[in-house]
């Protein structure tokens, strides 16, 4: 079993898949993973036709997963690319963890090419660890898959849950203006957050 069929399995493979598809991306467009993890994301947005970049601290496990050359070790605030080089920038999972959200989303902002798009996944207020577990309940989550969703509702919990009016006030001390937004995962437990560069 491959990589991908083992991690889109899981609860958290899943609400990444979604957001691949709610990104929308275009066959031939250049992407960015901000705080990558294991690489899932990237590797799906390579399977929609992307070329991938991620990025993360922490580069031991996503090495084997991206094409040579595709992955680098570098933190959020201080990203190792050129102005306006990419069509989509994505960051899921990572901004409710940090200290300085906005100055990743700023970085996030400053590699868009005109027209290209910053889109973000995070925990929303709705998220919690009953309301996870509910969740993986209702629709008969075992193992890996019930673990995975009930402890990202125990990162959320100890960490930020941002409502709609809070996400609108971060992307807006960052220069971006929200273009989408959508509660996603049962629910509404994840914020699904886009927006377009303008030119």
């Amino acid at each position: 079993m491959s990589f991908l069929e083992i991690q889109t399995q899981t609860g958290w493979g899943q609400v990444l898949e979604s957001f691949a598809a709610w990104c929308a991306p275009q066959p031939g467009w250049l992407t960015l993973d901000v705080g990558c993890g294991p690489g899932l994301l990237p590797a799906l947005l390579a399977q929609r036709g992307c070329q991938a970049f991620a990025v993360d601290l922490d580069l031991e496990s996503l090495q084997s997963r991206l094409q040579p050359g595709l992955a680098a070790q570098a933190d959020a605030l201080f990203l190792p690319f050129p102005d306006k080089t990419f069509d989509l920038v994505t960051a899921s999972n990572l901004l409710f963890f940090l200290p300085n959200a906005v100055g990743v989303l700023v970085e996030m902002k400053r590699l868009l090419r005109p027209g290209g798009q910053a889109a973000t996944l995070n925990p929303s207020e709705h998220m919690s660890i009953a309301a996870a577990t509910a969740l993986a309940d209702r629709h008969g989550l075992q193992g890996l898959a019930r673990d995975s969703l009930i402890g990202w509702a125990k990162r959320a919990e100890a960490n930020r849950r941002w409502g709609e009016a809070e996400t609108i006030m971060l992307f807006t001390l960052a220069g971006l203006v929200v273009t989408k937004m959508e509660l996603k995962v049962g629910p509404g437990l994840a914020r699904f957050v886009s927006s377009i560069q303008q030119p």
